[in-house]
């Protein structure tokens, strides 16, 4: 039987505490909250490519803002983000600017870019990055972020997204999958299930959808959270808070482990979908993310 909480799930939720605001600074003092509005704004673009062995590992971690993963030609990844800072003057916003860094490390195994954490005590003010990544089909993905959105598409070797504070979306995936959210929707499209797949969430709904001709064994559990079942012959859901449901899809084959904590697990089979293609011929690189509106 699955713990309520798992305990990568557990972590997510312990940084939920710690994620620090775009548009306000929230300061608590004497037992006071004060909110500043800001209404200075800076933005500055950051690009990059890197050359990647066949099945290296792709990891993009983000403090605030949205992560997007899209496939692109064997070899490469590319990085383009957006860097977007808020003050109280535009003066100040430009000062945060310059002091914001992304850490970058690379080698042919294994590409890292990381928004550093700022240093509050330096004043108030806000810094969002957008990352828009291209990566190699067969390429391992981690992605993390708070305060955004994670997204991927057509990805074929394993992934792994954490978010706090925002929606996950994976499409036309094949690989193994590891995916857990915080306050925010799980939505996966499988065009293929390879591999174990694991998805977690805590206050948000999860939506799956697999083909119907998926061999799989599908483990699921919702707490304060409706399980509901189409276009896939299962067992019948246990359970009145507490809602399990185990069944052999298609005779079984690798796990679908599904956990929800005050959310709605919603499975559906459908047509068999085919993954994207990794393209014959480099495409140009990928144009930045948008700069959040004023």
């Amino acid at each position: 039987m699955h713990p309520a909480l798992s305990p990568k799930l557990s972590a997510l939720v312990a940084g939920v505490g710690v994620v620090a605001g775009l548009a306000c600074d929230v300061t608590i003092k004497d037992g006071d909250i004060s909110v500043a509005h800001f209404q200075g704004r800076a933005t500055q673009e950051w690009n990059r490519t890197y050359p990647l062995a066949p099945g290296g590992r792709v990891e993009v971690v983000n403090v605030n803002g949205p992560v997007e993963v899209e496939v692109g030609p064997a070899g490469t990844v590319a990085v383009a983000a957006v860097l977007t800072t808020r003050a109280m003057t535009d003066e100040r916003a430009k000062q945060i600017l310059s002091e914001a860094r992304i850490e970058e490390s690379a080698t042919p195994e294994h590409i890292r870019v990381a928004t550093a954490r700022r240093d509050r005590s330096r004043g108030s003010g806000g810094l969002q990055v957008a990352y828009k990544v291209t990566v190699p089909a067969d390429a391992r993905v981690e992605m993390s972020a708070n305060n955004g959105s994670l997204k991927a598409d057509g990805v074929r070797g394993h992934l792994k997204a954490s978010m706090v504070n925002g929606n996950v979306e994976l499409t036309g995936l094949t690989g193994t999958l590891d995916a857990a959210s915080v306050n925010g929707s799980l939505s996966v499209k499988m065009a293929e299930v390879t591999g174990r797949m694991r998805l977690e969430s805590m206050n948000g709904r999860i939506l799956l959808e697999v083909p119907r001709d998926t061999k799989a064994t599908l483990n699921v559990r919702s707490m304060n959270g409706r399980i509901s079942v189409s276009g896939l012959e299962t067992q019948k859901v246990e359970g009145d808070r507490i809602r399990n449901l185990e069944s052999a899809l298609n005779g079984g084959g690798p796990e679908i482990d599904v956990r929800a904590t005050n959310g709605r697990v919603t499975i559906t089979g459908v047509e068999s979908l085919k993954s994207p293609t990794s393209p014959t011929s480099p495409p140009s690189p990928p144009s930045p993310p948008s700069p959040p509106a004023p």
